[in-house]
Formats: structure tokens, C-alpha cells, sequence
């Protein structure tokens, strides 16, 4: 399912999937880079992928 998130104030545009009972991931592009993170929630997915993507554009 796609997901918007805020980066530093810009919306971006992730897919967020369950890849098992207690494992979500997260995947997107930001700033011509793909980022894929894991979280034990949906929730906890998107807030590692803003983190990783704050601190590749950083």
C-alpha cells in the first residue's frame, strides 16, 4: 500500500507491505536513492524510512 510521508516538510511517496506476522517493510526513493527498511509495524516502518531518508539528505 502506498503511503505518504514527510521528509524535512516534502511529501514522499512510500510502499509499505507486511512481509510477516511481525515484519513490515518499508520502500521508496529519496533524492535518487532507494531506501528499504524493516519494523515490527506498519507505523514503525514509515518512521524508519523518514529517519533514513533524513539522514541520507541530512
Amino acid at each position: 500500500m502506498e503511503q505518504k510521508v514527510n521528509v524535512w516538510d516534502r511529501p514522499q511517496t512510500v510502499e509499505v507491505y507486511q512481509k510477516s506476522k511481525t515484519v513490515w517493510i518499508a520502500v521508496g526513493d529519496y533524492m535518487g536513492q532507494r531506501i528499504e527498511v524493516k519494523g515490527s509495524s506498519r507505523t514503525s516502518a514509515l518512521a524508519h524510512w523518514r529517519e533514513a531518508a533524513r539522514y541520507k539528505g541530512g
